[in-house]
């Protein structure tokens, strides 16, 4: 999956922003009376399931999941992975679509509740808007989602499923574009894996 530099621009914004919290609380000294919080505008209902406590599916299932191509889109072939580190195993699946100028990618990921992928910047994530762009939580399907938009043309949506599944969004072209990919996911059915 080719992600351009403009899609890289308020990620790293955001890193960097984290990178600044985190600085600020690590360098206050032992007088302070007071601590900022920062409180993650969107988080996902507590499982309570501890990391790993499950094994995480096939990238093939999860590939049976990816989308269709919306009418006018042609889709590539999908691809899948899984990742062993530390005795803990996730997956995910993706597929690129083109239409015309326009390419999305819909990329579905099983962290088997670890904090990896796109779960690693999730309780991050801030609301804010620029003069080139924004990221906005809201809700699909029922789940926690964040949608984000970088001018003039890309955007993308993180929805968050049961604490485990990632299901990311991107989009080189229009909002309708976005909505028609974000509305082709089959939320439902991602939710019941085990």
């Amino acid at each position: 999956m080719r992600i351009s530099p403009q899609k890289l621009i308020f990620p790293a914004l955001l890193v960097v922003l984290g990178l600044c919290l985190l600085t600020a609380g690590c360098t206050s000294d032992e007088s302070d009376t007071t601590t900022p919080q920062v409180t993650p505008a969107a988080t996902t209902t507590v499982s309570g399931a501890a990391q790993g406590s499950v094994t995480a599916v096939s990238f093939e299932t999860l590939i049976s999941l990816l989308p269709d191509a919306p009418a006018g889109w042609t889709a590539e072939e999908a691809v899948g992975a899984s990742w062993t580190a530390d005795d803990g195993q996730w997956t995910w699946a993706s597929c690129d679509y083109r239409k015309g100028d326009a390419v999305a990618a819909v990329m579905i990921q099983d962290s088997a509740y670890y904090g990896v992928g796109y779960w690693e910047s999730w309780d991050s994530l801030v609301a804010f808007e620029t003069t080139e762009g924004y990221y906005k939580q809201k809700t699909v399907g029922g789940h926690p989602a964040w949608e984000v938009f970088t001018e003039p043309d890309s955007y993308g949506t993180w929805v968050g499923i049961n604490e485990r599944f990632m299901v990311y969004i991107s989009v080189d072209g229009s909002k309708q574009d976005l909505d028609a990919f974000v509305n082709a996911v089959d939320y439902g059915s991602i939710a019941n894996l085990k």
